[in-house]
């Protein structure tokens, strides 16, 4: 089922004392609470080295003629994610088109020949997922990384940019950068399983400063606050409070860009 902005009935006090949510803006009117997708895109960077890996069904190089075919793989995949919430199923099919075209066009910088897909071996040889990567300004770019709904939780996705990192290694390249939506928590999940390291990012730190805040005023005025669990979310609190000060420091000192790593993603 595709995601969707959720409207939710409820009081004020119910309103006030809801979870902070990184990923999702809330607003409240009409008696209801309204949640819409908050666009924050988080960028990450590996340092590239051999990788070891299982390829659950056949790896070969991505090449252009592969766009059509991806596209419906793209839909599956995408379809269920917050990137993608609201859209209908035609917006859908023409954003998967519009992003692979991108891709294989060169329209977002030259398509790299690490670029690899995954072939399901059993059913007519479909394209089952892609790592889509180009070349950027300082480093190779993770442009685009999906897998089949039906091939999710074999490791696909780590195959394939595993083999794809193996390739960038072999040409020399040092770093590999990425990024996925504040909101999607499998994709962050991945990223940092795999070892992508998040980029110093003022509003992202801002919004998990915030988060935690709100979590410590919304237990205690619960009554459902442990000691051990203040202790833990005052020493988070703590933390994300530093990292704030710290790229506030640089962001005077060199400009907002320099704490907005987005900025050298575009």
């Amino acid at each position: 089922m595709p995601m969707h902005s959720r409207h939710v009935p409820m009081t004020v006090a119910e309103y006030e004392l809801l979870p902070f949510e990184p990923g999702w803006q809330c607003e409240y009117y009409d008696g209801q609470a309204h949640f819409t997708p908050r666009y924050h895109p988080v960028v990450t960077m590996l340092q590239v080295g051999l990788r070891a890996f299982t390829a659950p069904c056949l790896i070969r190089p991505a090449t252009a003629a592969d766009a059509a075919e991806l596209a419906a793989t793209y839909v599956a995949s995408f379809g269920v994610t917050i990137e993608y919430c609201d859209y209908t199923a035609e917006a859908m099919r023409n954003a998967a088109a519009r992003a692979l075209h991108e891709h294989f066009s060169g329209e977002r910088g030259n398509p790299l020949s690490a670029s690899r897909v995954a072939v399901d071996p059993h059913r007519d040889k479909r394209l089952v997922g892609a790592a889509l990567l180009f070349t950027g300004r300082e480093s190779a770019r993770l442009d685009l990384l999906f897998v089949h709904p039906g091939w999710q939780g074999r490791r696909l996705a780590t195959a394939l940019v595993a083999d794809a990192v193996n390739q960038l290694h072999c040409y020399g390249e040092r770093r590999l950068m990425s990024r996925y939506h504040i909101g999607n928590d499998a994709s962050r999940r991945w990223h940092q399983q795999f070892g992508f390291i998040e980029e110093p990012d003022l509003q992202r730190a801002r919004l998990y400063l915030r988060a935690v805040q709100s979590e410590l005023w919304r237990r205690a005025q619960l009554n459902d606050l442990p000691e051990t669990e203040r202790a833990r979310l005052e020493n988070e609190r703590a933390q994300w409070q530093a990292q704030v000060e710290e790229l506030e420091r640089v962001a005077d000192l060199q400009g907002f860009e320099a704490v907005c790593p987005d900025y050298r993603w575009l």
